[in-house]
């Protein structure tokens, strides 16, 4: 049986395009690297979540996989500030984190 190397669909013998993609389908799929998991490693804490989301928003633009650890209640309450009273941190894909420490200091400086 045939299957499409993009989607990963497996047709009836008498296909040869995907009729999704458009691929030439092939008589088997590729064995798949396995992927090691991503590490997350502590980048810097942040005033509050909007000044993290600023920071999410360009490393994002950069591929740079990262999260944004603690809630601010200014989220509950329904608004954004620059300060919270909780601490809120950026993590990053530890590959990345010389990168990401550079766009950092580019948008935030050391608040």
């Amino acid at each position: 049986m045939p299957f499409c190397p993009d989607c990963k669909y497996e047709y009836e013998p008498e296909v040869k395009i995907c009729p999704d993609c458009g691929a030439v389908l092939v008589e088997k799929l590729p064995e798949e690297a396995e992927q090691e998991p991503v590490k997350y490693v502590f980048l810097r804490d942040v005033p509050s979540r909007l000044y993290a989301e600023m920071l999410k928003e360009a490393l994002d633009e950069k591929g740079i996989l990262c999260f944004i650890k603690g809630d601010d209640i200014g989220i509950m309450l329904g608004s954004y500030s620059t300060t919270s009273p909780v601490r809120i941190s950026v993590w990053v894909d530890r590959n990345k984190l010389f990168e990401a420490k550079k766009i950092a200091q580019e948008i935030l400086g050391d608040i």
